[in-house]
């Protein structure tokens, strides 16, 4: 069965990405525009503007978007510390879909034309779904595609372990540092008590964000609850009317106000990660320069950029790409 998965997912990223050397054809030369010769987004509006660009088609029908455009200037400024450092991270719950495979190429290509390294980390820390199995499917459809990594938990790295399953200490130790400097908090409240808020809130029209005590406990009532045993996770005291904003290479400036986000997990009460949390981490102990994904991802940015801040990580270059249609 996984032999069948991995041959059907090996079919469509042929289909969408149609030939692999006219794929990296088209994508090499958009890069190469993009690193070296004039910025593809007008730089004179404080809002960049998109401007136009030439796109192939693939054999499927779907556009190999113009998603991952990043400016002269934006280039030149990522390598000005030592070189371009990219990452593919899946999750091992599945076979390689299109849109994933789609990334994996364009990090891949970025990273080349740019004599960078691309990094592939896996994502195994949901425990219920993660399998070996799917693990080595993608690493072989990866391989099939013609991209190569060079660090990962088959080839090793200076960065690694690259399994976030394999890096539980290290998220422990950052949460402990977030809570010396009075950053992060553990919460003890249940999954009724949470619920109750949640509920509260909708009935109230008020914004889903967490209302509990936890947040202005004292000492003396965490060490009580502590010493009970009852089981806590550990939240991000989010700072309250900021306005986070962030350049993105695809999109031009991208802002929140911290006001729409409560105080959000970082660890469980079982000790996994969860995922702005790890990948933040992960991203910066890796030395991470570029992270460029899907669209869908914008939303977590915000989580992720809050972290970098509080244990004073450099932040990288976003760039979001428009999803497959």
């Amino acid at each position: 069965m996984m032999q069948t998965a991995s041959m059907a997912s090996r079919a469509l990223s042929s289909r969408a990405l149609a030939s692999a050397s006219a794929s990296r054809r088209v994508s090499l030369a958009f890069f190469s525009q993009s690193a070296s010769g004039p910025g593809r987004w007008s730089s004179v509006r404080s809002t960049p503007v998109r401007q136009s660009v030439p796109l192939a088609r693939a054999t499927s029908g779907i556009h190999v978007c113009a998603a991952a455009q990043v400016s002269s200037d934006a280039a030149a400024a990522a390598t000005s510390d030592g070189g371009v450092r990219v990452r593919f991270a899946p999750s091992p719950t599945g076979s390689l879909h299109v849109g994933g495979a789609r990334t994996a190429l364009f990090n891949w290509l970025f990273a080349k034309n740019m004599g960078g390294k691309m990094i592939l980390r896996v994502e195994d820390t949901d425990k219920a779904r993660s399998t070996l199995e799917s693990e080595q499917a993608v690493l072989r459809d990866l391989a099939w595609l013609g991209i190569k990594w060079d660090e990962g938990p088959d080839v090793g790295g200076e960065y690694g372990p690259y399994r976030q399953s394999e890096r539980k200490e290290l998220y422990k130790k950052y949460v402990d540092q977030l809570v010396e400097a009075g950053v992060a908090y553990p919460c003890f409240c249940t999954d009724e008590e949470l619920e109750k808020m949640k509920a509260e809130a909708e009935e109230k029209k008020l914004p889903p964000i967490y209302r509990g005590k936890w947040a202005t406990a004292s000492k003396e009532e965490v060490e009580a609850e502590v010493a009970k045993g009852t089981p806590y996770c550990y939240r991000f005291r989010v700072p309250k009317n900021e306005v986070i904003k962030i350049q993105d290479i695809v999109r031009g400036e991208v802002k929140w106000n911290t006001d729409t986000l409560g105080d959000f997990v970082l660890l469980r009460s079982n000790g996994l990660p969860v995922y702005n949390f790890c990948v933040a981490i992960d991203d910066a102990s890796m030395k991470i320069t570029h992270v460029l994904r899907a669209e869908e991802h914008l939303p977590n940015t915000l989580r992720q950029v809050l972290i970098y801040k509080a244990l004073g990580f450099p932040i990288p270059s976003f760039g979001h790409m428009i999803l497959i249609l």
